[in-house]
């Protein structure tokens, strides 16, 4: 039997995570995933309440692997998470999904039967991006993606800037691939993973999911400023940099493992 298991990191989710930990705990007892926990970074609101409540596990990122320092966002509790958990897969998952629902978890988890035979050893999440009335965004990859995102990974190899969701935080990955990287702190997280697993699998070992349609959290653009920075940190950490960025600019993330 293959153990998969469930990750949705959160710091001060409280709302977002009454959703999203009823699905949790209905793919565990629907047997699509093993068991699953959320990844609480050190949350000051009722998040690990919330997850209790729904019968879901809490791992305290903060008290998993303490000789590491203050926990740095959600790279660095995705790491401390698969080096605390034996599974055979994970699946991660935002917490703050508006419309999440237990068949965007089967969505994920779809590949890994056949993962065998076709050699798939990541799974990244594609769909439309909604509003919280269903209606497609705007811009539908997301103004970070379709910025910054895209350009960068075009210069790694083009079949990834055209995944539908290339920075999307909705994966599944197998655990030997996972365990062998370096996970980029903050941001950087979604761009450094996807440029590592492709130059470790190729694009033959990735494989993408169709989840439908996903309302994920809007930010106005101010709030995107800093996260384009940051993506932009983590694909300069894999040696990936825009000709008109200015490196001694960019934030400063780290590298686990």
């Amino acid at each position: 039997m293959t153990h998969i298991s469930l990750f949705v990191p959160a710091l001060n989710e409280e709302i977002g995570l009454q959703r999203t930990c009823a699905v949790m705990r209905s793919a565990v007892d629907e047997g699509v995933v093993t068991s699953a926990y959320v990844l609480d970074g050190g949350s000051t609101d009722g998040s690990a309440a919330v997850a209790a409540s729904c019968g879901v596990d809490v791992l305290h990122v903060p008290s998993l692997q303490p000789s590491l320092g203050p926990v740095l966002g959600k790279g660095d509790s995705l790491y401390r998470g698969i080096h605390a958990v034996d599974a055979d897969w994970y699946v991660f998952l935002d917490a703050d999904l508006g419309n999440v629902s237990l068949d965007h978890v089967r969505a994920l988890v779809a590949p890994i039967a056949t993962a065998s035979s076709t050699g798939a050893q990541f799974v990244k999440g594609g769909f439309v991006r909604v509003d919280e009335h269903g209606v497609p965004r705007e811009v539908p990859g997301g103004r970070v993606t379709e910025q910054v995102g895209r350009p960068l990974l075009r210069l790694v190899d083009p079949a990834l800037a055209e995944l539908s969701q290339p920075l999307s935080g909705q994966v599944a990955i197998a655990a030997g691939l996972a365990q062998s990287l370096q996970f980029v702190t903050g941001y950087g997280i979604e761009i450094a993973m996807l440029i590592d697993v492709y130059r470790a699998v190729s694009m033959t070992g990735i494989v993408e999911a169709d989840m439908g349609l996903v309302n994920n959290r809007w930010k106005p653009d101010g709030d995107l400023d800093g996260v384009m920075q940051e993506v932009t940190a983590g694909a300069a950490m894999r040696g990936v940099m825009d000709a008109c960025a200015e490196p001694f600019a960019l934030p400063v993330l780290v590298n686990r493992g």
